[in-house]
């Protein structure tokens, strides 16, 4: 007895969402990282946007949730500044009312001139000049304004003195 396989030609909202889901499960993501990977698997507008739709009313998508659980993460596994931690976000597809309103949110709670100061404190200190121009281009990289490194290299330098 011979079996045949048939190839499913058209596609199901029930597929669309079950891919979303098991990628949901796998990592935590945005609304527009779900659009962009059921797009990329051939869902068409209307069955990405019912898939969206279905996911939010469900609460597994909720774009303002997830950046606030990123940017927890983020922050505690490398500090940084507001520049750089927003525009890492952003690069995540959040929607950028939703990423000001949450890094907002985020420096109320930490202060930007103590994760630059654990930043200079992991980088380690040295007496070298090389050093400290290493340390405010770190800081530099990581999105630190130019008052907060100057206030976190103040002491450093007048130690150099």
């Amino acid at each position: 007895m011979s079996r045949r396989v048939t190839v499913q030609t058209t596609s199901s909202p029930d597929q669309w969402l079950q891919l979303a889901v098991r990628a949901l499960a796998r990592s935590d993501r945005t609304a527009a990282q779900i659009e962009r990977l059921l797009e990329a698997k051939g869902a068409s507008p209307p069955e990405i946007r019912a898939a969206i739709k279905r996911l939010t009313s469900l609460k597994y998508l909720d774009d303002a949730a997830f950046a606030a659980r990123w940017i927890e993460r983020r922050l505690t596994r490398m500090p940084m500044g507001r520049a750089r931690l927003q525009e890492e976000l952003l690069a995540t597809g959040c929607p950028e009312q939703i990423v000001q309103t949450t890094v907002r949110a985020a420096y109320r709670k930490v202060s930007e001139q103590d994760l630059a100061q654990q930043v200079a404190t992991m980088a380690g200190r040295s007496s070298s000049v090389q050093t400290l121009g290493r340390l405010a281009r770190l800081l530099s990289q990581r999105g630190f304004d130019e008052d907060t490194i100057e206030i976190v290299m103040g002491p450093l330098l007048r130690e150099e003195s």
